[in-house]
């Protein structure tokens, strides 16, 4: 598998976009400007631009990477980096009045966090349009957005809990277990409409020369078993934390752990074509 560069850049600015959205509510919800609120920006920051350092380095002449802008009106590829470069910049500027001032900026964050949002459905459309099988279906669109959610979800509570230590912590736990359950649910879902469409494809003798995509399709069919697998018995233990008196850390920690596992191998099936 040669496409380590695109999965590390999208899972990371896809939970960049899902730790500042949940940041974003939860100085809302906190009224408040916690110290935790700025380390999660920091880190949002730094997971968004390494992500974009990794899709540079996919590039074969990463110097050439400004071309791409100058098909804006045609190219989602030119509309994701365009995207990807304001949801930076209102992010970074956001996060450094918040150290500087040590106040956050709800309306900035969540500014961000939406811009973050249109940025994954260019990064989506970029893979739709691809020409390959296994990328042309609105299962890009959960996939892509599920890891919002669901790494958002799991970056809020290890990273944001403590903000909330004098506080109830319960609607946040809820917010992000719903997250981690919708993601899971609408994936499960959609799935059929997935393998029904990659059937008829095959029986197109679809080709993606020198690709093949469909070959790794069935040839990765016990790795995304055991990503869902995975996922379910994270899902489950990060829902279960909900059930205890005050929320259960290691419960929470170790549903986050298996998430986040799922969430890299389920990735490394899209990006695995021959």
């Amino acid at each position: 598998m040669h496409e380590w560069p695109l999965l590390i850049f999208t899972l990371l600015v896809q939970a960049s976009v899902g730790l500042t959205l949940f940041t974003a509510l939860s100085a809302y919800t906190l009224r408040t400007s916690a110290p935790t609120l700025r380390v999660a920006l920091v880190i949002s920051c730094i997971m968004g631009g390494v992500g974009l350092i990794a899709s540079v380095t996919h590039l074969g002449y990463p110097l050439n990477a400004f071309n791409s802008l100058r098909h804006i009106a045609s190219s989602w590829l030119s509309r994701e980096i365009v995207f990807a470069g304001l949801y930076l910049a209102v992010l970074g500027l956001t996060t450094l009045i918040a150290l500087i001032t040590k106040r956050v900026m709800t309306l900035l964050v969540l500014l961000a966090g939406l811009i973050g949002l249109v940025d994954v459905f260019c990064m989506s459309n970029i893979y739709i349009h691809a020409s390959v099988v296994t990328w042309m279906h609105i299962n890009t669109y959960f996939m892509f957005y599920g890891s919002v959610l669901i790494l958002g979800a799991v970056l809020a509570i290890q990273l944001l809990l403590p903000a909330f230590r004098h506080n109830n912590a319960t609607p946040l736990v809820t917010l992000a277990v719903a997250a981690v359950v919708l993601a899971g649910v609408a994936r499960l879902i959609e799935q059929p409409l997935w393998i029904n469409f990659l059937s008829q494809a095959r029986m197109s003798d679809s080709v993606t020369f020198p690709l093949q995509p469909l070959v790794a399709f069935d040839a990765q069919s016990g790795t995304r078993l055991a990503a869902w697998l995975i996922m379910t018995l994270g899902a489950v233990l990060f829902a279960w934390s909900l059930r205890k008196p005050r929320i259960g850390r290691g419960c929470a920690l170790t549903g986050s752990v298996l998430l986040v596992i799922a969430e890299i191998m389920a990735r490394y099936t899209f990006f695995s074509l021959s």
